[in-house]
């Protein structure tokens, strides 16, 4: 194999975007994404958001996803010469 997917989440503060694992298969990736996006949905569900007068759109109404998979190419792991000087 060599690729390995990033499960990412966009956060909703600011637009950041945090790395929560990685998987060598892509398809268990997929399944634990959506499964995130499910629970998302329904702890959005419970939340009571002032700020808010409509419900949240089910993951399965909408294209926009808030946990996605990322594919990245491996590398593999090379030694590195340590060297005696202190710096």
């Amino acid at each position: 194999m060599k690729e390995i997917y990033l499960l990412i989440e966009h956060g909703i503060d600011q637009g950041e975007v945090y790395v929560l694992g990685w998987f060598d298969d892509k398809k268990v990736a997929n399944e634990v994404a959506e499964e995130k996006e499910w629970e998302a949905y329904r702890a959005s569900l419970k939340a009571e958001y002032v700020w808010s007068s409509q419900k949240p759109i089910a993951p399965d109404e909408t294209k926009y996803r808030r946990f996605w998979i990322k594919e990245v190419s491996r590398f593999d792991h090379v030694p590195v010469v340590r060297s005696a000087a202190v710096h």
